[in-house]
């Protein structure tokens, strides 16, 4: 296996890349890594480790600017480190692709060069979130500000088969985002694609409030690009200050101290359950390859966590399985509605195991 990374991309590039990818490496010493990027920056972060045998560097003149315009860059470019990396990805020349570069970019390059799976209008973003005692995963999370309910139902699909591939729920429920857990809440869009829902090959929870995706309550969360990218970011902010404030109250009396002595495993469990790295980034879905989008400011520990989730991917044929999920319930993604006899009267647990 092959994966690709994108070295110019994020904050912190080249270093915190090459770190990540070292790191990787190590822990999957039959996978041959390929970062693009420039050759001579790359090649001197790569000198600081001892062994990076099975790790290659492709050589990009070109570098994406994270507040570049995204229709230059269309337009202009063609030697960077996102584009040659998308291109080898197209070619099989690699098996996956991660990127922290800038994330608009890399959902309009790989609308242009890779392409989105066959009945897919615009793909989206998947992401894993944490619960109260485990994960969700919450689509769309950036990709599309303004999502038809023909993109509910397909990104329904692939938040189930994920749910049950990478997370391993049995049955996984799935949920809509909005104002009100009642059916008659919510924009026109969202009341559509509840009625839609009510058919589905799936086990559906319902309407979801933003309180209460975070206890349990649904595996999978639905809602647009931009209320999504919000509830991400925000969630994040809270977590991080979350710890912070915390460390602050500890740091306040000698008593505190010493609890936080005695107590040091679980604010360690706490701070990890809350860290945005613990998988890396996030999943482009609906696409005709294993795209990662990483957050532009990650360390070498999400980096590493990303390249780990997406090897993941190809192993357990998530896209093959996907795609197999939407050819048996086409009729659903189109109409809304299922036939009452024939294959699309199954359940999607069947198809997915």
């Amino acid at each position: 296996m092959r994966i690709g990374v994108d070295g110019m991309g994020g904050d912190f590039a080249p270093i915190n890349i090459v770190e990540g990818v070292v790191s990787a490496s190590r822990k999957l010493p039959d996978v041959e890594f390929v970062i693009f990027g420039a050759e001579n920056l790359i090649r001197k972060e790569l000198s600081k480790y001892e062994f990076t045998g099975n790790i290659l560097i492709r050589n990009a003149s070109e570098v994406v600017g994270m507040g570049e315009s995204v229709i230059s860059l269309l337009r202009r470019k063609k030697e960077t480190s996102l584009h040659l990396g998308l291109e080898a990805l197209v070619k099989g020349e690699i098996d996956s692709f991660l990127s922290a570069g800038n994330t608009a970019a890399v959902v309009a390059l790989s609308r242009k060069i890779v392409g989105t799976e066959e009945g897919v209008d615009r793909g989206a973003i998947l992401v894993v979130l944490p619960s109260r005692s485990s994960e969700f995963v919450l689509i769309d999370a950036g990709a599309n500000v303004y999502t038809k309910p023909r993109d509910y139902r397909i990104n329904s699909l692939i938040g189930v088969i994920f749910a049950r591939e990478i997370l391993g729920r049995r049955n996984p429920r799935v949920a809509l985002l909005n104002i009100g857990e009642e059916a008659s809440k919510g924009h026109r869009v969202l009341k559509e694609v509840y009625k839609s829902f009510e058919e589905s090959p799936f086990d559906f929870y319902g309407n979801i409030e933003s309180r209460e995706m975070f206890n349990d309550r649904a595996d999978v969360v639905l809602t647009d690009g931009f209320v999504g990218n919000i509830v991400l970011k925000l969630a994040e902010g809270l977590g991080e200050l979350f710890v912070k404030f915390l460390k602050e109250e500890l740091s306040k009396s000698f008593v505190y101290k010493i609890g936080y002595i005695l107590s040091r495993g679980a604010y360690k469990a706490l701070k990890d359950r809350l860290d945005y790295s613990k998988y890396g980034g996030g999943l482009l879905v609906g696409f005709k390859g294993n795209i990662i989008v990483a957050h532009g400011r990650s360390s070498g520990r999400a980096i590493e966590n990303a390249i780990l989730f997406s090897h993941r991917l190809p192993v357990v044929g998530f896209r093959k399985k996907c795609r197999k999920a939407m050819e048996e319930f086409e009729d659903w993604i189109e109409t809304g509605e299922r036939r009452s006899n024939g294959s699309s009267s199954k359940r999607l647990g069947s198809l997915a195991s």
